[in-house]
């Protein structure tokens, strides 16, 4: 993939530009618009399309490789590793630890429901 022409920067977002740019690239990625094995743009020149420092991509990359999205081989560049069953994957592991710790502490469904909406909110927008 040349470019990635889906990511935008907000600049009026109370979300950092690299939040941005990660959480677009993984939502790309689960949705399979970013199918394993995909190229991406060097950082280099993800930054200057983005008209972003290069370190600012470079932490994004940095940061998505450190999850086991995607993976950086050297001159051959950072190549999309993981698919969207990662990321079902990682949220259903999620969910049974949740559940696993409620029952150990006998929170209920319902208030264990609470929690995670709770923690949604408070998510940046």
């Amino acid at each position: 993939m040349d470019s990635l022409d889906f990511i935008t920067i907000d600049s009026e977002a109370s979300t950092a530009p690299y939040q941005q740019v990660r959480e677009q690239i993984l939502g790309a990625i689960a949705a399979g618009q970013l199918a394993p094995g995909t190229k991406l743009p060097s950082v280099r020149a993800l930054a200057e399309t983005l008209s972003l420092a290069t370190n600012t991509v470079a932490k994004v990359y940095k940061e998505l490789e450190a999850q086991g999205a995607v993976v950086t081989r050297g001159r051959h560049g950072t190549i999309v590793q993981a698919s969207s069953n990662k990321g079902v994957q990682e949220v259903s592991d999620a969910a049974a630890d949740l559940a696993r710790i409620c029952q150990i502490w006998n929170v209920d469904e319902d208030k264990a429901v609470q929690y995670l909406r709770a923690a949604f909110s408070s998510l940046p927008r």
